[in-house]
């Protein structure tokens, strides 16, 4: 084995944990995992805000915080309106990433499944497109005669169950049939990385597998051998046993892969955030909102509203919306909802909203504090709900900044929120309640403690390391292949990762930062399309 490093190969678990994966591989459960564990260095992985797989992921291949790379969530935020935009691209992607830098320098990449891949880059290499691509798509990889090595059968990402209840007959059926599923494109999405691995030339090769993340979703607990108190144990059990192969499949590929990179390559284990338990009680920040007077609700909205249900459903959709709700002009602040512990407080800034009331300036800044200082002391029995509230400046640097919240919120695990839209939370009375039912199938929830291992010619045997940051691994890649950082990301590289011999032969240089290059294409060509993948993101808990 060489001393320095020639490649790097880089393998995502989508969603993975140390709180599953260290005791597996310690019971030999995972071999190959418990063996780069030992010849390298690994610990855990701060996330971006939120602990999203857009902007974590965008977040890995740039190298800089989502202030400097546009991308906060699956949806562009607010920022001008009173709602989410449109759902993310590739094209909403302002900062250069690892493929342009990489490929610049005439370096060979290649990139599977890597977020924001859709539409696909053209690259010194090959790329194929990510779960933002629409079912079915065919233009999915480049360059296009590489389609043939993906197959007729290569799916990008399943669609999760819908509707699924723990209280339905049919629970245990859906549930396995979903595992099948995600086993099966485990293996095939294994099976094509080997193989473009084996016939393509590169010098930085990333794929993510997504499995870890949709499994945990559902069946975090049945994974711990906590099983919810309206499943069958015998169920929860089988479920846990259809589940647990999936990541001896993982295991089993990584080793393969490591092989298949050859002695001069670097491995780096990475996840774009991890996982805990879901929360079990929910806060309505509109309706602490509404109680304090910062968002003002129409007069006779109620009864208008029980009026228009009795309505056809056609009508019903016309009239009974967030504007016929919410009276703007003497709303001062709302909530928007990220994704289920992370939210953005927005105020009705004039000039900015459409029917704004916050003046700019001092104003702007005497409730943005009134509201931090409330939201900071919320309580409920007694503990804090939220572990963070901040202004979007103390989180994010950039100028892509203003396009976040006024205030950023990060629920204490206990609380988390719920897509479930403005007039929900102001029909009910109560700023709190139950999180999980028997409609809400999850039983997992994102945590921003990520996951990170690298082993490989040059990579100290250090064993449980310092944690680091997502911001510093692109920069530590570039570092890896010899070649030098741009000056604007964000995280020095990970040198203490090296030994004496590999720091000394791979200095840390600089340059100048550069422009991203205009990705073409249209995205989406269809609002068909773009409904398809709305409703993927939305069985999984992502969108409203």
């Amino acid at each position: 084995m060489s001393a320095i490093p020639r490649r790097v190969l880089v393998i995502g678990l989508d969603g993975a944990s140390f709180r599953l994966l260290a005791p597996w591989a310690a019971s030999g459960e995972l071999p190959e995992l418990a063996k780069l564990m030992a010849a390298g260095c690994h610990g855990e992985l701060r996330s971006t805000f939120p602990a999203l797989t857009p902007p974590a992921w965008s977040t890995f291949v740039t190298g800089k915080n989502p202030g400097k790379h546009g991308i906060f969530s699956f949806r562009a935020l607010a920022s001008h309106g009173y709602a989410s935009g449109d759902l993310v691209t590739a094209r909403d992607l302002k900062a250069r990433t690892l493929w342009e830098i990489c490929g610049d320098a005439g370096r060979r990449v290649g990139a599977v499944n890597v977020p924001p891949a859709y539409p696909v880059r053209p690259v010194n290499g090959f790329m194929v497109s990510c779960l933002l691509a629409p079912p079915g798509a065919t233009d999915i990889v480049h360059p296009p005669e590489l389609r043939a090595v993906l197959g007729d059968a290569y799916e990008i990402a399943t669609e999760p169950p819908r509707g699924l209840r723990r209280d339905a007959p049919d629970y245990r059926a859906r549930c396995l049939e979903y595992l099948a599923h995600q086993q099966r494109l485990a293996a095939t999405r294994l099976a094509v990385t080997e193989r473009l691995c084996a016939e393509q030339a590169w010098d930085l090769l990333a794929v993510v597998f997504y499995e870890p993340d949709r499994i945990q979703h559902f069946f975090w607990d049945y994974l711990l051998g906590d099983v919810p108190p309206d499943v069958d144990p015998a169920v929860a059990t089988e479920i846990a046993a259809a589940a647990r192969p999936i990541y001896r499949l993982l295991d089993a590929g990584i080793g393969r892969l490591v092989r298949a990179a050859g002695p001069d390559a670097v491995t780096l284990l990475v996840s774009d955030h991890g996982f805990g338990p879901a929360p079990r009680r929910l806060v309505r920040v509109n309706r602490w909102l509404a109680d304090a007077g910062h968002l003002r609700v129409r007069r006779g909205w109620r009864l208008r509203r029980r009026l228009v249900r009795r309505l056809p459903p056609r009508f019903r959709e016309r009239w009974d919306t967030v504007d016929a709700a919410v009276d703007w002009p003497r709303t001062r602040a709302w909530c928007e909802v990220i994704e289920v512990r992370s939210a953005g407080v927005w105020l009705n800034v004039a000039g900015r909203q459409p029917c704004g009331s916050v003046r700019p300036g001092s104003e702007y800044e005497a409730l943005r504090e009134d509201l931090r200082r409330g939201l900071t002391a919320l309580r409920e029995d007694g503990a804090p709900v939220f572990d963070l509230v901040a202004r979007r400046e103390d989180v994010y640097r950039g100028p892509y900044t203003e396009l976040a919240p006024d205030l950023l919120l990060y629920t204490a695990p206990r609380h988390g929120l719920r897509f479930d839209g403005l007039r929900p939370e102001l029909r009910t009375r109560a700023v709190f309640g139950p999180f999980v039912d028997a409609v809400w199938p999850f039983t997992g929830a994102h945590d921003p403690a990520g996951i990170y291992l690298a082993a490989g010619p040059g990579i100290a045997a250090r064993g449980r390391s310092e944690e680091a940051s997502l911001e510093a691994l692109a920069p530590t890649i570039l570092t890896l292949l010899g070649l030098p950082v741009p000056d604007g990301m964000d995280a020095a590289p990970l040198t203490a990762w090296l030994t004496p011999e590999a720091a000394a032969a791979l200095p840390v240089r600089h340059v100048p930062d550069a422009e991203p290059t205009p990705l073409e294409g249209e995205g989406y060509r269809s609002e068909e399309e773009r409904a398809q993948v709305e409703a993927r993101l939305r069985a999984l808990g992502y969108v409203e």
